[in-house]
């Protein structure tokens, strides 16, 4: 009998011991707001004709594997939208700074009368963080030569659980597809069955598709097009924005208990 009860708290012990393991490999995803900014030989932003850069964005502060993804996407995201040439690595935050003045430097060095100052702004947040998923929000206002500067809004989803970056697929139904070009062509006045592209739109191939930027923020859900990406910049972004009630047949994201909560409260 007593050697069956010793089995038994060895059994229990083991047990708790895994439990223990399971939680300390538990990754909490912490996030901390990092700015990086600076100006040709040390110009006043604020006094105009001043080429400047400045980048805010979240960080994931722990070490763990998690972050580290989210973290190494984030300054990827950086990247590609301030640097003109493929680099054959993603490069810091701070390397992007000094290289988006050395870029400047080069232009006002081989065009002597060239006067025009750049400017670069991105500011990122977090918008939604539970233990399903973390939104983040950018917002970026650039300016590099040209007839006019560049502006868009930009969304990064990653699963919490591994920080894998989400694409459209993983946060809705096929099914919603239809909803939102049904949406879209009452909004914009496009007749069923005349093509998306009948009021001067430019879906590739004259189908309609979701945006890439998709904004997931408590209680609503942003479909953003920035400029560029189905019209002609002069007729600017478009924006269909959904309560999660509205459309949640069609979520593959679900909401937490606070979230829930807090909704009812209103």
């Amino acid at each position: 009998m007593k050697k069956a009860i010793l089995s038994a708290l060895m059994i229990l012990i083991l047990f708790s011991c895994a439990d223990e393991e399971k939680k300390d490999e538990i990754e909490i995803l912490e996030f901390k707001q990092e700015t990086v900014e600076k100006s040709f030989n040390n110009c006043d932003p604020e006094n105009g004709d001043c080429t400047f850069i400045s980048l805010s964005y979240p960080v994931a502060k722990n070490d763990g594997k998690i972050s580290k993804k989210i973290n190494l996407e984030v300054e990827s995201f950086l990247q590609n939208t301030v640097d003109f040439t493929e680099a054959d690595s993603i490069q810091s935050p701070r390397k992007l700074v000094d290289q988006f003045l050395q870029n400047y430097e080069r232009t006002a060095a081989d065009f002597p009368d060239y006067d025009l100052p750049w400017e670069a702004t991105i500011l990122g947040k977090v918008i939604q963080q539970n233990e399903e998923l973390v939104s983040m929000e950018f917002t970026t206002d650039m300016f590099t030569g040209g007839a006019h500067g560049y502006n868009s809004v930009s969304y990064l989803n990653f699963d919490a659980e591994t920080g894998r970056l989400l694409v459209v697929e993983d946060l809705f139904s096929s099914e919603f597809i239809k909803k939102a070009e049904q949406d879209f062509r009452v909004k914009q006045n496009i007749p069923e069955g005349a093509s998306i592209n009948n009021t001067g739109f430019f879906f590739e191939n004259e189908k309609f598709h979701l945006p890439a930027n998709i904004g997931v923020y408590p209680g609503k859900i942003v479909l953003h097009y920035n400029a560029y990406e189905i019209a002609p910049y002069s007729a600017g972004s478009f924006r269909m924005t959904y309560s999660r009630a509205e459309i949640s047949e069609y979520l593959k994201t679900k909401e937490t208990i606070e979230e829930q909560y807090t909704r009812n409260l209103k």
